[in-house]
């Protein structure tokens, strides 16, 4: 698209005919309407939670409104003004701020405080009419637009801004998107004539309209002229744009600039069809991380809320219903702990957006969108007899970079039917497209989530996404076990060389060069392909004990790695309490001379090896060699962040299984371990060192380092790849849970595991097959041939076959048993051998079952 000023005409013309709203409104009429008071007002005397909203709302603006009748001049020189740039009996210009630092906290906290008292007046006055509000957010308003004309904005167009000349996406949402509603809540109280109170003429004044007018008209040009494509900048931007739009009093004007985000963005503002691209479909997100993603949504539902009032006409909510369906899509890869997922620079905690699901509840409602109030109904309903959301409650005045909103709850919010309860379980696995992530989960029949298991592998680029490769994470005991390191404050050391790289997951580093390259910060990666999947995402698992997925990854960024990885994840349960992950990590590279080290981090205390003669050495120049390369923030980085590891130990070439255990003294007031199973390999190196503390762990180890293995293979990892059994368990001598892993092969190959349990006292065994497509393993020794990918065979105590698990194959011979579809598709299918006759669930074939 061509520059924005040169097609103001011709966008106003194809606007003006093909969207104008021309009807008048008298103010305020952006958050709500003079008809909307009598509503409210009954709901204050009604409701109880609006009572008591009611309540704590005057009782927080108590201290600043009797301050202020005490002394406006004393009150409003609290605004962060910069009094050296004073001219003789006029307000000062504001200060502005190019840093954001603690020097500088406390004053930026006041600019945005005194616009939320300000909006807080304006609201009151709007429900009593009592002077003193009216007056109070008046002088606050003109404070501010005095203070802001004095300024030049930045002609920066990458982040320019007025306030804060070098961040307008902070700027847009702490100040540019409160002006104009409280400029809405005044307008009724000026036009009885009053004036406001000028701190340098020390007098009242005339209100300078034209001001107030030029201040919001240059906010909304800020966000459309300023900024980038292609992220949430544009959404959170869109705050400030809509409504400084809406506080314009010509209606031409008005509609010109929600054009921009209704109809047709710029080369700096996405509009608003172009954000929906990005949904494609029920259950997508923005494609960025988790708080990054979920402000999209929360913003723009708000936003449904204010246009749709303004112009009922436009049925956002019946266009754009996707988009309010990703509000509660990151709650459903939530760990049995409540915890979310966590890639790239998501957070692990997510604040569940309650409010918001009452406004896409009542928008559906008001457009008959009956699936959205289908949805957010009974989400609604649990949270409040749980007690999760206390809707009555204000809380403190917010401090964070986000628009003010508050008020609002008592403004839009009204009462919601009470919904069934029955929720339907999470599903088995899922899967998030964007980041190439595939998840199993398997909850305990206990209902406790310390027998919880889940995990995922996964890895794509996006905004704020991280160089990890092919990543996982397990859960386990109650909580995240398998970390991904996650992320601290921006533009450090620490975050840009060790949180964002590979070797901050657990991954793999071909050649000790693995490295992003492109795209968002250089940190662009290959997404995660799957290969196979069994549940597929959503779909109905048919095992009640088993899933597995099997993914693809080029390492091929930079020249030195150039790998082609796959993975098979696989998650076991063997009885309530008890299961195991089988992860089976295979890698190689085109390139000569080639070594690959497996990359695994857990919370804890300490990484034991439990082979008596597995001897360590310290080791701790092996990751050094790139300590002191080239960096330049946000763009070139000391690949792949080994460098961060300390206190390194390393064995010599061992060959041999290895036992490992990662001991953990204090989780949910227990001790807990991982036990590691590895199947050995020619070869081969152990290293444990001690990884930087993981951000959000739970505590203590959110501070501790982290106990951390790495696995050298020199030559490639393929034909005896990575394989490890990892085992949360409470018990430390085992005596419930896995009791010996050990290797399958065929010529030399791996196949799979040997694992031999006491689940519940007794004994089972079970054989794990992996291999890659179209291969067979067949051997004389276990009466077994199996021609597929994946597939577990259990055994009971009594050596009796108990059940059969096919995730993809083609036939499966175990003793005098044969499995074989009726046609030439694959094998999906479960079979439980402990019935009279087999019990048998399959996935789109008949399959027959017959003795040799």
């Amino acid at each position: 698209m061509t520059n924005f000023r040169n097609n103001i005409i011709s966008y106003s013309i194809i606007f003006c005919c093909s969207f104008a709203f021309t009807q008048e409104f008298e103010r305020p009429f952006i958050w709500v309407k003079k008809e909307d008071k009598k509503e409210i007002l009954s709901k204050i005397k009604e409701q109880e939670w609006a009572t008591s909203f009611y309540g704590e709302f005057i009782q927080r603006i108590n201290d600043d409104i009797s301050e202020y009748n005490n002394n406006p001049q004393k009150f409003l020189n609290n605004i962060p003004f910069d009094w050296s740039k004073q001219k003789k009996g006029k307000t000062p210009p504001l200060k502005t701020y190019q840093i954001f630092n603690k020097s500088n906290n406390l004053e930026r906290n006041q600019l945005k405080n005194y616009l939320q008292i300000g909006i807080d007046c304006g609201v009151l006055y709007f429900l009593t009419e009592r002077k003193e509000y009216g007056q109070c957010a008046l002088d606050i308003l003109y404070a501010y637009i005095e203070g802001i004309t004095q300024l030049s904005p930045s002609k920066d167009k990458r982040n320019g801004g007025w306030v804060y000349p070098s961040d307008h996406l902070r700027e847009a949402r702490v100040v540019g998107a409160q002006l104009p509603v409280l400029y809405d809540f005044v307008v009724s109280y000026l036009k009885k004539g009053n004036k406001p109170y000028d701190i340098g003429a020390k007098t009242n004044v005339k209100f300078p309209y034209e001001k107030a007018q030029f201040v919001f008209r240059t906010y909304a040009k800020l966000a459309i002229e300023h900024g980038h494509t292609g992220s949430n900048w544009s959404v959170l931007e869109s705050v400030s744009l809509i409504q400084n739009a809406l506080a314009l009093e010509n209606v031409n004007d008005r509609n010109y600039y929600l054009s921009y985000f209704l109809k047709q963005g710029t080369d700096q503002q996405d509009a608003l069809p172009d954000v929906a691209k990005k949904y494609i479909k029920e259950g997508d997100v923005f494609p960025e991380t988790s708080q990054y993603s979920n402000v999209v949504s929360e913003y723009l539902t708000r936003m449904f809320w204010v246009l749709e009032r303004y112009n009922p006409d436009l049925k956002l909510t019946q266009e754009y219903d996707k988009i309010l369906f990703a509000l509660d899509r990151w709650n459903s890869i939530s760990y049995p702990n409540g915890e979310i997922i966590r890639f790239g620079d998501g957070k692990r905690h997510l604040e569940t957006p309650y409010e918001v699901y009452e406004i896409a509840y009542s928008l559906g409602e008001k457009n008959s969108v009956p699936s959205l109030t289908q949805k957010f109904g009974p989400l609604i309903s649990e949270v409040l007899i749980h007690e999760k959301y206390n809707k009555g409650n204000v809380g403190k005045r917010s401090v964070k970079v986000e628009p003010y909103f508050t008020p609002t709850r008592l403004l839009w919010l009204q009462k919601t039917e009470s919904y069934s309860l029955d929720q339907a379980e999470l599903p088995r696995t899922d899967v998030f497209e964007h980041a190439g992530i595939y998840l199993q989960r398997n909850l305990s029949a206990t209902k406790g989530p310390e027998y919880g298991l889940m995990c995922f592998v996964g890895g794509g680029h996006m905004v704020h996404g991280h160089a990890n490769g092919m990543d996982m994470e397990l859960y386990g005991l109650g909580e995240v076990l398998g970390v991904d390191n996650g992320r601290g404050k921006y533009r450090e050391d620490i975050h840009e060389n060790y949180s964002r790289l590979y070797a901050a997951h657990n991954t793999v580093v071909v050649n000790g060069a693995s490295q992003g390259e492109g795209g968002w910060a250089n940190l662009g990666i290959n997404k995660t392909e799957l290969l196979v999947m069994e549940p597929k995402p959503l779909e109905k698992a048919l095992s009640p004990n088993y899933s597995f997925t099997i993914t693809s990854f080029k390492d091929d960024k930079g020249e030195k790695a150039e790998a082609l990885q796959t993975r098979t994840l696989a998650l076991v349960r063997t009885s309530d309490k008890t299961g195991y992950y089988v992860d089976v990590f295979r890698s190689k590279s085109s390139l000569s001379n080639q070594y690959h080290d497996y990359i695994y981090h857990n919370i804890g205390d300490k990484l034991l090896f439990l082979n008596k003669d597995l001897k360590l050495r310290n080791d701790e120049e092996r990751y050094q060699a790139n300590v002191k390369g080239d960096w330049q923030q946000h763009r070139t980085y000391r690949n792949p962040g080994w460098h961060f590891f300390k206190d390194v130990k390393s064995s010599n070439v061992y060959n041999n299984d290895v036992r490992a255990q990662f001991e953990i003294e204090n989780i949910k007031e227990k001790r807990g371990y991982m036990n590691l199973f590895i199947i050995g390999n020619d070869n081969r190196e152990y290293t444990k060192v001690k990884a930087p503390h993981t951000f959000e762990g739970p505590k203590p180890y959110d501070t501790l380092s982290t106990p951390t293995l790495v696995i050298r293979q020199k030559g490639a990892a393929w034909n005896n790849p990575f394989a490890v059994v990892y085992e949360p368990n409470f018990n430390k001598n085992n005596n419930e849970g896995i009791q010996s892993v050990t290797k399958l092969q065929e010529n030399g190959v791996f196949k799979g595991f040997n694992i031999i349990s006491i689940i519940n006292g007794k004994k089972i065994q079970q054989y794990v097959l992996i291999q890659e497509k179209d291969q067979v393993y067949s051997s004389k020794e276990l009466e077994l041939t199996f021609k597929g990918t994946f597939a577990i065979i259990t055994q009971n105590s009594l050596n009796k076959l108990q059940d059969v698990y096919i995730g993809d194959g083609e036939k499966l011979v175990y003793r005098n048993i044969v499995i074989e579809p009726n046609n030439k598709s694959k094998l999906e299918v479960y079979i439980n051998f402990l019935k009279n006759r087999p019990e048998i669930n399959s996935r789109n074939t008949n399959v027959k079952i017959y003795e040799n």
